[in-house]
């Protein structure tokens, strides 16, 4: 499911410093995995950076035709 030109496509959408996102292709859905660490070290101006990222991937996955899941790990103790 997840193409080279969806690669390409998040490729070329900046990160905010100190923030990523992984993609995992899941055959009929592609998942989007965000490490809550990266969000917890973001200074509170960067938080929004960090979500118009999610939201700017997310959208261009989806107008390339994938249904896109949007996941987080689980905060450690």
């Amino acid at each position: 499911m997840y193409t080279e030109e969806m690669s390409k496509a998040f490729q070329s959408i900046k990160a905010p410093e100190n923030f990523k996102v992984t993609i995992y292709d899941n055959e009929e859905f592609v998942t989007m995995v965000i490490d809550p660490e990266d969000i917890e070290n973001l200074l509170d101006n960067q938080v929004d950076d960090a979500v118009q990222y999610i939201n700017d991937v997310k959208k261009a996955l989806e107008e390339l035709g994938a249904i896109v899941y949007i996941v987080r790990e689980a905060l450690k103790d």
